[in-house]
């Protein structure tokens, strides 16, 4: 059959396809299938998967897109923002602050991995107790510990220096300002000191369970 003369005839052969059912286009196509060698099936997957892929986003409305996207989780969102230009133009367009959730997904993911990997944090090791820790108040850059041979240091954390040495007793709370400390022991009481000197301001206070 000669070039034009196919044309043709496809192209009435389409207009009658469309004018079917759903049925009788369902047994067309088994009809021309059924006699097809191989060089025809597999030329069948290939145009297929074409097809099948339809890109919702294009043919929606795009008040139907916006609200539809609007659901997606922080992964899904990201992910789809990498499909393709338009995806990501139509997602820019359609989420508040759409740029600012990517960022911030985005540093999320880093701050998990860094989790992962044990480098979420600088870690230094503060020497100076020669016995156990119990107490630790963190306030504005200064940590304060308390340990089990009576005494209790300030340190500055930025560097790691120890700000000031007292002696005390057991210390299994602590607490502090500019100039005072105050700490509670497991013999139940309470004491009141002053940085500078080391000295205690008042009589311990003994608490008693009732």
């Amino acid at each position: 059959m000669e070039r034009r003369d196919f044309e043709t005839w496809l192209d009435n052969i389409s207009v009658t396809f469309l004018s079917l059912t759903d049925l009788q286009k369902n047994e067309t196509l088994g009809h021309l299938i059924s006699p097809s060698g191989a060089v025809q099936l597999r030329h069948l997957p290939n145009n297929l998967e074409t097809l099948l892929k339809r890109d919702f986003l294009k043919l929606l409305p795009l008040e139907l897109s916006f609200y539809l996207l609007k659901w997606l989780d922080p992964q899904t969102f990201l992910t789809c923002c990498l499909v393709s230009k338009q995806w990501n133009k139509v997602i820019n367009d359609s989420v508040q602050d759409a740029l600012h959730c990517k960022k911030v997904y985005l540093k999320a993911i880093l701050r998990m991995k860094q989790l992962e990997d044990h480098e979420a944090f600088e870690t230094s090791s503060l020497i100076g107790h020669s016995a156990r820790v119990y107490a630790l108040y963190y306030k504005d850059g200064l940590l304060r510990t308390g340990s089990d041979v009576l005494s209790a240091k300030l340190w500055a954390v930025s560097t790691g220096q120890c700000v000031y040495d007292i002696q005390t007793h057991t210390c299994a709370a602590v607490k502090f300002e500019e100039q005072k400390l105050v700490t509670g022991s497991i013999d139940n009481t309470v004491a009141f000191w002053e940085w500078s000197s080391g000295a205690r301001k008042h009589p311990c206070l003994y608490i008693f369970d009732p």
